[in-house]
C-alpha cells in the first residue's frame, strides 16, 4: 500500500468518535476506507523480497462508483499506464450506469419508465442481461428494480433516514407493484440493444450489482493488455486475477459485521472475485435498531435477519448479486441456492451472530 493511501487511511479513518455520534454516511465512507487499507496492506506484506524483484508492484487508488476503488497490480514498466488506462475505462463504464447522474443511459430508461424503449450502449446492455440473470437464478430475492422501494425508506438520500412515519402496509402495497425484474424488456435489432421498463414509476438499481459488473470490466481491460495478474477492489467487491509473485494466490480478508478493526477470515484467491453485503453499509437507526439498505424485494421492507454474507464466485458480478439475493433469502435458502451453482461459495453472519457457510468455503474455522 503506498504511503498516499495510508496517509488518506490514517487522516480519515481513524477516530476516537463513537459510533453513536457518527452519521451513517460517514460511518460508510470510514468502514470501506478501513476495509480496503486492511486489504492491501495484507497484500503488499505477504509478498516476499524475492517475489517482488521478479515483478514491479504498481498501485492507484482513487474514490469512484460511491466508494473507494483500488487497484494493485504486477508487471513490467507498460503496467502504471496500463492500470491508470483501466481506471478511465472503469470511470467511462461509471458514466452508463450511474443513476445519480441524469445523463446516464440507465437514468434515461429510469425517466422512459412505461413510456418508450431507449437505445443503450454494449456495455450498458450487457450490465442489464447479467444482472436479469441473477435475478432469475435467485428467483427475484436479487431484484434490481426496487429502486422505488429504496426510495420509500429513505436510502435514495445523501444522508439515509426517513423524515416522517414508517410507510404503511398499503403504501408498501403500492409500492410493490413497480418492483418486479420481469418489467424489464431488452431487444437486440439491427439499430443495437433498447430497454424499457414496462410501468410508469418503475427504477432501476445499480446498487447491487455495478461494482461487481465495473470490475470484472477493469479485470478484462488488464488482462486484454498483458497485465494478468492484479487485484482491482471496489467497495464490498473484489475481483483477483492470475496470481501473485511466486505462483501464489491473492489473500483477502472477510472483515467482522461488527468489528471493523478485525477480519472473520482470510481467503485464497485465483482468479475468482469476492463480495460482501452488510448490514453496516449504508444504514440507519429507527426506534433502537439498525435499518439496513438492502430491501427484500418480496416483502417490500428492509431486512433484518442478517448481518453479512460474503461469496465467492468467478466473477464480480456474479458474487455481487449473490451476496444480496442470499442477504434477502437468510441462511437456509441462502445456502441451498449457493449449493446449487459451480464455483460459487458463501459466507453468512445472522443477526443473532451464528456463522454458516456453503460445503465447499475453504475456510473451516471461522470464531465471530
Amino acid at each position: 500500500m503506498s504511503v498516499t493511501a495510508i496517509r488518506f487511511f490514517l487522516q480519515h479513518c481513524v477516530s476516537g468518535t463513537t459510533c453513536d455520534a457518527m452519521c451513517a454516511r460517514c460511518m460508510k465512507v470510514m468502514n470501506v476506507c478501513r476495509f480496503l487499507a486492511y486489504v492491501f496492506l495484507v497484500v503488499a506484506q505477504c509478498a516476499s523480497t524475492a517475489a517482488v524483484q521478479a515483478a514491479d508492484r504498481y498501485h492507484k487508488s482513487a474514490p469512484l462508483l460511491h466508494t473507494y476503488v483500488e487497484i494493485t497490480a504486477y508487471g513490467d514498466k507498460r503496467t502504471e499506464s496500463i492500470v491508470g488506462q483501466a481506471f478511465a475505462e472503469m470511470e467511462r463504464i461509471n458514466t452508463l450506469l450511474n443513476t445519480y447522474d441524469p445523463e446516464s443511459q440507465i437514468s434515461a430508461v429510469n425517466t422512459a419508465a412505461g413510456k418508450c424503449w431507449v437505445p443503450l450502449g454494449p456495455e450498458t446492455c450487457s450490465a442489464l442481461h447479467e444482472a436479469r440473470k441473477y435475478a432469475r437464478l435467485s428467483s427475484g430475492a436479487f431484484d434490481f428494480t426496487v429502486g422505488p422501494l429504496v426510495a420509500l425508506w429513505g436510502f435514495n438520500r445523501e444522508l439515509p433516514g426517513l423524515t416522517g412515519d414508517d410507510p404503511d402496509s398499503e403504501r408498501i402495497a403500492q409500492v410493490l407493484r413497480l418492483v418486479g425484474y420481469q418489467g424489464l424488456e431488452l431487444q437486440q435489432d439491427a439499430n443495437g440493444c433498447s430497454a424499457r421498463l414496462k410501468h410508469c414509476g418503475m427504477r432501476i438499481d445499480v446498487g447491487a450489482f455495478s461494482k461487481g459488473f465495473v470490475a470484472d470490466r477493469a479485470v478484462a481491460f488488464l488482462r486484454a493488455r498483458g497485465v494478468g495478474d492484479a487485484l482491482v477492489a471496489a467497495g464490498g467487491t473484489i475481483c483477483a486475477s492470475g496470481t501473485k509473485p511466486g505462483d501464489t494466490p491473492w489473500q483477502v480478508g472477510v472483515r467482522h459485521p461488527r468489528n471493523d478493526s478485525t477480519f472473520l477470515t482470510m481467503i485464497p484467491l485465483y482468479d475468482q472475485s469476492v463480495s460482501t453485503s452488510g448490514d453496516y453499509e449504508t444504514f440507519y437507526y429507527r426506534a433502537g435498531r439498525r435499518r439496513s439498505h438492502i430491501i427484500d424485494p418480496r416483502s417490500g421492507t428492509p431486512v433484518s435477519a442478517m448481518q453479512s454474507v460474503t461469496v465467492i464466485a468467478r466473477s464480480g458480478i456474479a458474487s455481487d448479486a449473490f451476496a444480496t439475493a442470499l442477504f434477502v433469502l437468510g441462511p437456509e435458502d441462502g445456502l441451498a441456492l449457493i449449493e446449487r451453482q459451480k464455483d460459487t461459495e458463501a459466507l453468512l453472519v445472522t443477526a443473532q451472530g451464528s456463522v454458516l457457510y456453503s460445503s465447499g468455503w475453504p475456510q473451516k474455522t471461522i470464531i465471530y
